[in-house]
């Protein structure tokens, strides 16, 4: 899936909308049960987002890990691991998780 790129105001209001995401469980088709460690602002880039990933699931800092990211495009991941399974975890952006959960959210769309 292609996205844009957020700025970092537009990250934290959608940050701050799917919050209360965190500490919950989900299911998407066949996959394990999966629970949401944190909703958090990232670096938009996917090498970015799996450094990020990994580095916070190490620290749980996310904030020092945003403060030494030197780019200016952001977005927003859910960061989960198997409910069965803290070791196992994963990422995914809050755009695919609302389109694959059929949540319904109007995301700022950048012209190009």
């Amino acid at each position: 899936m292609q996205f844009t790129s957020f700025t970092l105001e537009e990250a934290e209001e959608i940050r701050e909308d799917f919050e209360d995401l965190g500490d919950t469980e989900f299911k998407i088709g066949s996959s394990p049960l999966m629970f949401i460690d944190a909703v958090l602002i990232s670096p938009f880039g996917e090498a970015d987002k799996n450094s990020f990933a990994e580095r916070y699931y190490a620290t749980k800092d996310c904030n020092g890990l945003l403060s030494s990211y030197s780019g200016n495009v952001y977005d927003v991941m859910l960061i989960t691991c198997e409910a069965n399974d803290e070791a196992n975890y994963s990422f995914i952006c809050i755009r695919e998780f609302a389109e694959l959960r059929g949540i319904k959210y109007e995301f700022p769309v950048k012209e190009e």
